[in-house]
């Protein structure tokens, strides 16, 4: 939303410039000639008609360099501002690209291809994939029904039940998402041989009631080898090494697709600069557009005879 602000507001400055239509500091003299003329007095010509500065300023913010290409196509800026174009253009699209590309990398990590994942006993492997909502669906059915006064209530889970935007950002970014990671779910929710196990309670309040909101659930602890006393703080990567590989995945997507954006933006002041610089290389043009035709009438008197004579000279200059 930020972006598509600032681009309204750039386009609207340049929408400033265009309504400024009696400025003669913008658009410049508008009572010089138009067309092709001589004058017999003074032998000065117009040498071509005058490009219109709103005409310059418009087609170079359509195009960069196709304004100051038609005041003045020898104008330096009409090809520097094609040429930043062009590599403006490249650098948006190759990031662009490379965002899209790791994004089906990480999607493709997360749930779209089957692993083989070896179990705590060393011996049994499954075939899954790395996150299974069947996993977190799971997990999610013991919390819900912990206690009615909790914080896990239907609301807290709210995850997609299709392979979206939101779902594949959820998996990376909540803790409470994490039950779905193949690593944490079979370390924390089943045996070593992968049996499923219900949750252990250790006494953490005043009630020794095993619901009570004072109790730990063994959720974060191991359920087996030889640190299963030992807990794993649960907004830390150190309960899924897939989830931490995982949101390195998606961090170097974003980082692709910002490094896209800010071409846009420069695309945007490409533009608007071309637009402004339209104006100034019209403005330059249409001041030489007066110049000496190269004939000149001079009177002037010379001596001739020891007599002033009144004398007409014809110069032309080529």
């Amino acid at each position: 939303m930020r972006k598509i602000i600032l681009s309204v507001i750039l386009l609207g400055l340049l929408g400033s410039l265009m309504a400024q239509a009696d400025e003669d500091w913008i658009w410049g003299d508008k009572d010089q000639p138009k067309k092709e003329e001589s004058s017999d007095a003074d032998f000065i010509k117009v040498n071509y008609e005058k490009r219109n500065p709103r005409v310059a300023m418009l087609m170079s913010a359509l195009v960069p360099g196709a304004g100051q290409f038609y005041a003045d196509k020898t104008a330096i800026t009409t090809y520097i501002f094609p040429v930043i174009e062009v590599g403006l253009i490249a650098g948006l699209f190759l990031f662009q690209k490379q965002g899209d590309d790791k994004t089906k990398d990480f999607e493709r990590y997360a749930n779209q291809e089957t692993i083989s994942y070896t179990l705590g006993d060393g011996e049994t492997t499954v075939n899954t994939t790395r996150y299974s909502r069947e996993r977190q669906y799971r997990i999610q059915s013991i919390l819900l029904n912990l206690n009615p006064v909790d914080i896990y209530e239907q609301s807290y889970f709210r995850l997609e039940n299709v392979n979206c935007q939101h779902f594949y950002e959820d998996i990376g970014k909540y803790p409470h998402y994490v039950f779905g990671w193949a690593d944490w779910y079979y370390t924390f929710a089943t045996d070593e041989s992968g049996a499923e196990e219900t949750p252990i309670w250790y006494p953490g309040g005043h009630s020794e009631e095993p619901y009570d909101p004072g109790w730990t659930w063994r959720g974060n602890y191991p359920l087996w080898g030889d640190n299963t006393s030992v807990p794993v703080e649960i907004n830390t990567h150190a309960s899924s090494s897939m989830r931490k590989t995982y949101v390195g995945m998606r961090n170097e997507a974003k980082d692709a697709y910002a490094r896209s954006d800010l071409f846009k933006f420069g695309l945007v002041f490409n533009h608007l600069g071309a637009a402004i610089d339209a104006i100034r290389v019209t403005r330059n043009a249409n001041r030489g557009s007066l110049s000496d035709s190269g004939i000149r009438m001079q009177y002037y008197t010379t001596v001739r005879d020891q007599y002033l004579t009144p004398t007409i000279a014809l110069n032309w200059n080529f």
